[in-house]
């Protein structure tokens, strides 16, 4: 599996995980980081009306507000998060596109069962 721009030398010297890191998915681009993670998962369970700042978002996310400062751009750049108060409040962002995908895909998982994988 090779990407446009990618020689065949270096493909083949690529592990196939090495190629998907360096050539990430949308999906893989969006969780790459575990800190991503789990602001995603803090930022499904609150009301999307409630803003937060980057330490809030850090204590609830149970991250670092240094991870929280270095993927917020990410989460913005997607429209997941919409940034207030002029970039010094967030709050998650069900208007665009990608805000709703990512709680219905959330929504999806949780009624068919996330904790299921668990009792196998």
């Amino acid at each position: 599996m090779s990407k446009p721009g990618m020689d065949a030398k270096t493909a083949n010297d690529m592990t196939t995980k090495e190629q998907r890191l360096a050539y990430p998915s949308g999906w893989l681009y969006l969780c790459q980081h575990e800190s991503v993670h789990l602001m995603l998962d803090a930022l499904l369970q609150v009301d999307p009306r409630k803003e937060f700042n980057k330490t809030e978002l850090a204590e609830f996310a149970g991250v670092s507000t240094q991870s929280v400062r270095r993927h917020i751009g990410r989460l913005v750049e997607l429209g997941i998060v919409e940034e207030t108060a002029n970039g010094r409040r967030y709050h998650y962002n069900l208007e665009s596109k990608t805000g709703q995908l990512v709680a219905e895909l959330n929504a999806e998982i949780n009624a068919i069962g996330a904790g299921r994988a668990d009792e196998e």
